[in-house]
């Protein structure tokens, strides 16, 4: 005989568990043996305790509801429709595709069997205690994004991430010193002295400096699109003028391999994954981020410093706009922090790009010797 049909205020609980209408509380009907536990008015901790009590009482229901042709939907298969079907129209950047690939493994290794709605809030908050402040914010904000779309298909009654408290970020890393920069520099092999000479003078980070190509440079100009903010800011547009300071580096860039980008390395020897590049030469901001850190291991210029506090090729930026204020310069534009009167570069279908103009006229000669 088939069960009957639970009513309207209990239909988005839980199996066996049961608003009292007149209380206002939640009660769970044990499955073996039919007693009744009060849970009290919370919602969100008696759904938790609730699917915790059913995985356990009833380990063999999944198997059950396939042979009856009842499954739900696995959560590695709603990540698999996430990844396919939500993400791409979203045209999120390379670097943040490849944040959220190292999430979603996690996810799938975490729960490679649960059904969408078997996971609870004590399971999503303890994959998250087993990551650091950082990584679990960040992961948690895509577990509420995820479940927020698998709630939307009435996958889950609720978002069991939701429930979780963002962890408190502290600052750890530490800022470049003058000094310590150039010791690092000095370190460093040609193509990675040229990058942060690249990085000091316009104060652009990794991503950018990495993309700006020799064609970019035209009427006087280095044209900068800036691929972290262009979406949502209208100084992403920018458009450096060439200085003799920035030219002085731009010829450095210039050392006869045939390479469409400012930044570029002849490889050791040709690799597998060569020919997935957009060029052979182009580094990625892995390998930039790797070579940095031998640099700065071997010029030992933080000695004493906790591993987590080590600056890395991002901090240049910071250290860039500190040292234009300390010249008296105007750091704004050059940053890419937009201004109350731009104009909207963002809006679809403009006519026109308006860019920001920069004077990168930053002596770095002291790093440059």
């Amino acid at each position: 005989m088939s069960p009957r049909p639970r009513n309207k205020a209990n239909r988005s609980l839980p199996q066996n568990l049961y608003l009292d209408g007149r209380r206002g509380t939640f009660r769970y009907r044990r499955p073996t043996d039919g007693v009744w536990f009060q849970f009290g008015k919370d919602r969100l901790k008696a759904i938790d305790a609730a699917k915790q009590l059913n995985l356990t009482f009833m380990q063999g229901a999944d198997l059950v509801a396939k042979v009856k042709g009842l499954a739900t939907t696995l959560f590695v298969d709603f990540l698999d429709y996430y990844q396919r079907e939500v993400l791409p129209p979203r045209e999120l950047a390379k670097a943040t595709l490849e944040l959220y690939a190292v999430r979603f493994r996690q996810f799938r290794t975490a729960w490679p069997s649960q059904a969408v709605d078997e996971i609870t809030l004590r399971m999503a908050a303890e994959l998250l205690d087993g990551l650091t402040p950082r990584a679990a914010n960040q992961a948690r904000a895509l577990l509420i994004d995820i479940f927020n779309h698998a709630a939307a298909k009435g996958l889950c009654p609720d978002n069991p991430a939701a429930g979780t408290i963002p962890r408190i970020e502290k600052k750890q890393r530490k800022r470049h010193t003058g000094e310590g920069l150039k010791s690092i520099r000095e370190q460093s092999p040609t193509w990675l002295q040229n990058a942060i000479d690249l990085a000091l003078i316009t104060g652009q980070r990794r991503s950018d400096i990495l993309s700006m190509k020799f064609d970019d440079i035209r009427d006087g100009f280095l044209y900068v699109i800036q691929q972290k903010t262009a979406k949502v800011s209208d100084a992403a547009w920018i458009r450096f003028r060439v200085t003799p300071e920035l030219q002085d580096v731009l010829d450095r860039c210039n050392d006869g391999v045939p390479s469409p980008f400012l930044i570029h390395r002849r490889p050791d020897r040709k690799l597998g994954l060569a020919d997935r590049k957009e060029h052979w030469t182009k580094i990625d901001e892995r390998y930039l981020s790797r070579a940095f850190k031998e640099a700065r291991d071997a010029a030992a210029c933080y000695s004493g410093w906790k591993d987590e506090e080590m600056p890395g090729f991002h901090e240049i930026r910071a250290l860039s706009l500190h040292l234009y204020k300390k010249a008296g310069k105007d750091g704004q534009k050059i940053a890419g922090h937009a201004s109350a009167e731009m104009t909207k570069n963002y809006q679809r279908d403009h006519a026109e790009v308006v860019w920001s103009d920069a004077i990168p006229d930053l002596d770095i000669s002291e790093f440059a010797r």
